[in-house]
């Protein structure tokens, strides 16, 4: 599996599998369009660093992340994109995500987004 594979892989879990949901939470309290390492926002998901780890043993590459509120969603409101990015591979994957929703929902189960 190539690098642009795997990190393919990593950013689709990081959005799709509620286990990484703390990592939602976190990008959610930044402002829209504030980049970040992705591994800060992984504190306590040592799967994901690990993966990213060992990504990192080969390249200098940093993944980072942000946000961008986007209205223009024909699902919806409350959508935005996520956008993921590593500038040596000049690799990057956006992701439509209802955070509307999420945000209801963690807040519904957390009690609020930390």
């Amino acid at each position: 599996m190539t690098k642009e594979e795997q990190l393919a892989d990593i950013t689709a879990d990081l959005v799709e599998l509620e286990a990484n949901h703390p990592f939602l939470a976190r990008l959610f309290s930044l402002p829209a369009g504030m980049w970040e390492e992705v591994t800060i926002l992984c504190d306590d998901l040592p799967q994901i660093k690990d993966q990213i780890k060992q990504l990192q043993k080969y390249s200098t590459d940093i993944l980072q992340v942000t946000w961008l509120d986007y209205p223009y969603s024909t699902s919806g409101k409350g959508y935005c994109v996520i956008i993921f990015f590593a500038e040596v591979l000049h690799w990057n994957s956006v992701a439509l995500y209802n955070k509307q929703w999420f945000l209801q929902k963690f807040v519904r189960q957390h009690g609020s987004v930390k």
